[in-house]
C-alpha cells in the first residue's frame, strides 16, 4: 500500500514537472498572429526578424489592417495581439473582458509621428496647423491619407481636435507608397505617411522612396517650423507624435508576452533606434573602466 502512495506521489510529481516544463515553453514555441496597422510594418517586421533568431521554434506573422480594424479585432477576440498608436479605451478593454475574461496588457515600445509628404518639385515647402484645421477635411482637399481610419489619419484628427462622422469623406489610398506615387504625380497634393515608412535611411527601398518626394516642417500655432526629427519627437516638439503601442491579450505568459518583453528590453530598444524611430525607453550607456 506504502508503495502504491509513493507511485502515485512520484507520477503525480512527474506530471506537475512536464506540465511546468510545457509552460515554460509556451514563451517560445509556437505561432502567433498580430494586427498591425501598416505604417508599422518596417519596425515590426525588423524586431521579429532579431527576436526570430533567438526563439527559432515561435514564428509571428502580421496581419495589415488599418488600426480602427487591427483594434476591433483585439476587442471581439479574434487576434490575441496589435500594434496600434493607442491603448484601448475602458470601454474596449471592458467588451474584450466580457468576450474572452482577459485582461489585455499594453506595452508602449516606441514613439513614431505622422508626417507630412509632398512631390520634390513642388512649390510647397511648410504646413501649418491652422491650415489643416480648415482644410483637411474640406471636400476639395489636397491632403492625402495612407488609409481611412489608419493611425496617421486618427493622430492627426485627434492632435487638430476635429470631430469626424462616418459620413465625412477623406481622400485616402491603401498604403503609403500608393500615397507617394501619388503625390509625385500629383504636386499640389499632401501626403499624410508614418515616419516608420522612411525613418531607416540605410534600407535601400527608402533611399527610391525619398527621391520622390519630401518631408514637410509642421509649423505650430506659435508659428514656428517644426522638424519631425528624433530630438523634437524626444522633446515632444513635433506636433504629430504618436506613440507605438503593443496590445496584448493573449492570456498567460505565451510568445505574444516573451515578445513584448523583448521589444522593451535594451537590445530590442536599440533596434528601435536603428530602425529610425524615439525608443520609449532610455537606457543609459555603459562606460566600463580598466
Amino acid at each position: 500500500m506504502r508503495w502504491h502512495i509513493i507511485s502515485a506521489i512520484f507520477f503525480l510529481g512527474l506530471v506537475s514537472c512536464q506540465k511546468e516544463m510545457e509552460e515554460k515553453k509556451a514563451y517560445r514555441k509556437g505561432n502567433l498572429t498580430i494586427a498591425i496597422d501598416p505604417s508599422f510594418l518596417n519596425l515590426g517586421t525588423a524586431l521579429t526578424e532579431v527576436f526570430h533568431s533567438s526563439y527559432p521554434e515561435a514564428k509571428i506573422t502580421f496581419k495589415p489592417e488599418v488600426e480602427d480594424l487591427a483594434i476591433a479585432d483585439v476587442v471581439n477576440g479574434n487576434i490575441p495581439m496589435a500594434i496600434t498608436s493607442r491603448d484601448l479605451t475602458k470601454e474596449e478593454a471592458k467588451i474584450l473582458f466580457n468576450k474572452t475574461r482577459i485582461k489585455h496588457i499594453p506595452v508602449q515600445i516606441a514613439c513614431d509621428a505622422a508626417i507630412f509628404v509632398t512631390a520634390r518639385e513642388s512649390s510647397v515647402h511648410e504646413v501649418s496647423v491652422s491650415e489643416m484645421r480648415t482644410e483637411i477635411l474640406a471636400p476639395n482637399s489636397i491632403f492625402v491619407f495612407d488609409g481611412g481610419n489608419s493611425s496617421n489619419f486618427n493622430t492627426v484628427m485627434k492632435k487638430l481636435n476635429l470631430p469626424v462622422t462616418k459620413e465625412q469623406k477623406i481622400k485616402a489610398l491603401s498604403d503609403a507608397e500608393e500615397v507617394i506615387a501619388f503625390i509625385s504625380k500629383n504636386k499640389s497634393h499632401i501626403g499624410v505617411i508614418g515616419m516608420d515608412v522612411l525613418s531607416d535611411e540605410d534600407d535601400p527601398k527608402v533611399k527610391e522612396l525619398t527621391t520622390k518626394i519630401k518631408i514637410l516642417p509642421v509649423v505650430n500655432d506659435g508659428e514656428i517650423a517644426i522638424e519631425p526629427s528624433i530630438p523634437n519627437l524626444r522633446k515632444g516638439k513635433y506636433p504629430f507624435t504618436k506613440r507605438v503601442y503593443l496590445l496584448n491579450a493573449e492570456g498567460g505568459f505565451k510568445i505574444g508576452s516573451s515578445f513584448a518583453r523583448f521589444c522593451g528590453s535594451q537590445r530590442g530598444q536599440l533596434i528601435v533606434t536603428k530602425a529610425g524611430l524615439q525608443p520609449y525607453y532610455l537606457y543609459k550607456r555603459r562606460v566600463e573602466v580598466h
